[in-house]
């Protein structure tokens, strides 16, 4: 910086589209009302000296920016102003982008005598670039491409000349130049990344001139974006970083195969299904990067929330390159991969010192998938294989390990959906795997594993009751099989208007005793009365259940009565026990369904009752019943009995068929079931 601590020293390139840049910058800082002097100098790149040379060749990073950085590393000028997309991938150590600019206009425009619809077969289009040269490929090959170089005036000039019949430029380039007139088309391809920003380069440390450009800087209103690894099916084995940032999360970008039920982490948050099912995708690659590229530039927090671990043939490095490209920070939380984490879930080791000194994991499916360009499967000298994405290519993998010459008695094991509840499993040999899986389809995805390991695996071990689960707390049944969760009911919290929650907040010393019939209840009610617990210390509580008082317990407040019985008359007959209820004032949180029969009897006794519902029990919508064998069926209530009922009409006989609690046991067997009544839950 100058001696005069408003006047810094600025430098550009020398074309007037350079200058004008400079002129922009100066503008942006003044309207911040920044106030500062430039004292402009102008630099000649190697991309300024050599205009022969094609843009298309491998061409030093640096290319448009040598001389620039150099004059800041010599501390000969404070700052560069550099089209954003002209910027080395990798910045040198000295160097820092203090600011990018706001994007001015990202499009590319056609320059010709025509609109470039227009143009026929032959017409020369001159274009510098190859990711244009390729864009105007796939909109019309048959066009003659030209590669030109030159400023803009030049390329122009170019049209005037004959020598083309028309350029492709950027729509900013134009514009900034007062030259908008000339364009004829917008094209309708996405231009090359950073296109239309400018680059405030400086150096490192200093931090007082960085400042200075800080309000210019929209890198300030870009929001985060997290990939984040789902794990390999099982909902229970995500990270709990990756559960804490789902929490935070304004937008969830998921595919095929992470679990729905991490949905439930980010309930406020607008969900993205992107697919990446073979056949199925719901958005190809380059339009799902453009979206999350959108949705932080909008300054939301975005999750991509890919299955296993982001970065293990998920694509995710493709994702995190584009986003790079724009100056976007990408964090990652590493998740469960699939390749380890089902066989490890079987108890098949991929290793063992006796049978299989190594490992490799394999991706079946190769770029794009196109068949004209389709190579034969190469495979790595390992002992185990593990193949991802390989359901659909099981006999190409047969085939290859045989021209590799593994035996024909090799195990070969193939796991559908992994550690969830929908899991299938195929054992064979590299001789009868095929036949196998033509006579028992599998649904994807699946995991392929061949090797002598496999040895290892049990079937017996895994042969547990399975349990459809239909309430909202599976983890309490899980000592009693493999307990598929199918919640017939969905449970959300009620909204309340900050009037009422005032109005709430500040009739509560009128109450004496609060009761709390679920863990729902204790949640929904607690966000009603916010941060400030004090105003509950006068309160006693009274809860139906263990569960729901460890849950009002995590609020430092300890019940004076729980309930063992968990229903209304149980929970009446403890408060008649342990309260004098004639002329008590009771405040009772609760589900908006009906239910009068512990306020009426409550009110016999002379108690006055006031319901005050915090959350909605809601049917949750059809879905198909698992596709696999049901042992038993757990409901935890009558709401959970009816909704299954409405939607399949009735309960698979050979299901046994178990309750929680008097209440669900009385209306099951009104409704003609039979039960087992599991009230030591």
């Amino acid at each position: 910086m100058s001696l005069l601590l408003n006047t810094i020293r600025v430098a550009s390139r020398s074309s007037q589209l350079a200058c004008l840049q400079v002129n922009e910058i100066h503008a942006q800082l003044k309207e911040k009302g920044v106030s500062l002097e430039f004292e402009r100098s102008t630099y000649q790149t190697q991309g300024d000296l050599d205009k022969k040379i094609s843009l298309t060749e491998n061409l030093p990073d640096n290319f448009f920016t040598d001389a620039l950085d150099q004059a800041l590393i010599n501390c000969e000028v404070d700052i560069v102003v550099h089209s954003a997309k002209d910027l080395p991938k990798i910045l040198h150590k000295d160097l820092d982008v203090f600011a990018l600019t706001k994007t001015f206009d990202a499009t590319d425009a056609f320059v010709g005598l025509m609109p470039f619809e227009q143009l026929k077969p032959g017409a020369r289009i001159g274009t510098s670039s190859l990711i244009r040269q390729e864009s105007i490929k796939k909109l019309n090959p048959n066009l003659q491409l030209v590669d030109i170089r030159g400023t803009i005036e030049e390329r122009i000039n170019l049209i005037e000349q004959g020598i083309c019949d028309g350029i492709i430029v950027a729509t900013c380039a134009l514009k900034r130049l007062g030259l908008a007139d000339k364009i004829q088309s917008i094209m309708p391809w996405e231009a090359s990344p950073m296109q239309g920003q400018l680059a405030i380069v400086g150096r490192c440390g200093d931090l007082h001139l960085k400042n200075l450009f800080k309000s210019i800087d929209a890198r300030q209103k870009y929001g985060k974006i997290f990939l984040v690894g789902a794990g390999p099916g099982d909902p229970d084995l995500i990270t709990q970083k990756g559960i804490n940032v789902l929490k935070q999360a304004d937008c969830v970008f998921y595919d095929f195969l992470a679990h729905n039920d991490l949905l439930n982490y980010a309930p406020q948050a607008e969900k993205i299904y992107v697919g990446k099912r073979k056949g199925l995708h719901s958005l190809a690659q380059s339009e799902l990067n453009r979206q999350l590229k959108n949705k932080v530039l909008d300054g939301k927090n975005v999750i991509r929330l890919k299955g296993g671990d982001p970065l293990i043939f998920g694509r995710g490095a493709e994702e995190i390159e584009y986003l790079r490209s724009f100056m976007i920070d990408v964090q990652v939380i590493p998740g469960v991969s699939s390749a380890t984490a089902i066989p490890t879930a079987l108890g098949v080791p991929l290793t063992d010192r006796n049978l299989a000194s190594s490992v490799a994991f394999i991706s079946a499916h190769q770029k794009e998938e196109d068949p004209a360009a389709a190579k034969k499967l190469l495979l790595p000298q390992a002992d185990t294989l593990v193949f991802l994405m390989g359901l659909t290519k099981i006999k190409e993998i047969v085939q290859a390990l045989k021209t590799q010459a593994w035996p024909d008695s090799t195990p070969v094991m193939v796991i559908s959906r992994g550690t969830t509840e929908d899991q299938q499993i195929v054992t064979g040999t590299l001789q009868t795997i095929v036949a196998q899986l033509d006579k028992q389809a599998l649904p994807p995805p699946a995991l392929i594993i061949v090797g002598q390991t496999i040895s290892f695996f049990n079937q017996s071990r895994y042969q547990v009751p399975a349990i459809l689960y239909t309430g909202t707390n599976p983890e309490q049944y899980q000592y009693l099989g493999k307990v598929i969760h199918f919640p017939m009911i969905q449970i959300q919290g009620i909204q309340f208007s900050e009037e009422e929650q005032q109005k709430w907040i500040k009739t509560l010393h009128h109450f004496q005793l609060i009761l709390l019939t679920s863990r729902f209840a204790v949640k929904y009610f607690m966000n009603l009365i916010g941060n400030d617990l004090n105003i509950l210390k006068p309160l006693k509580f009274a809860c139906i259940g263990r569960e729901t008082a460890l849950t009002l317990r995590k609020f430092s407040i300890t019940p004076e009565c729980t309930a063992k019985e968990e229903y209304s008359e149980g929970f009446l007959k403890e408060l008649d026990r342990q309260f004098s209820l004639s002329g008590m004032r009771i405040l009772f949180p609760r589900s908006s369904l009906p239910n009068p029969f512990l306020k009426e009897e409550l009110e016999k006794k002379g108690a006055q009752v006031e319901l005050l519902a915090v959350y909605k029990n809601e049917k949750i919508e059809k879905r198909d019943l698992p596709k696999v064998a049901i042992d038993n069926i757990v409901f935890t209530s009558p709401s959970t009995v009816k909704n299954f009922l409405d939607d399949y009409k009735s309960i698979p006989r050979e299901w046994k068929v178990w309750s929680k609690g008097p209440v669900t046991s009385q209306y099951l067997e009104e409704v003609g079931y039979e039960n087992q009544q599991l009230s030591f839950i």
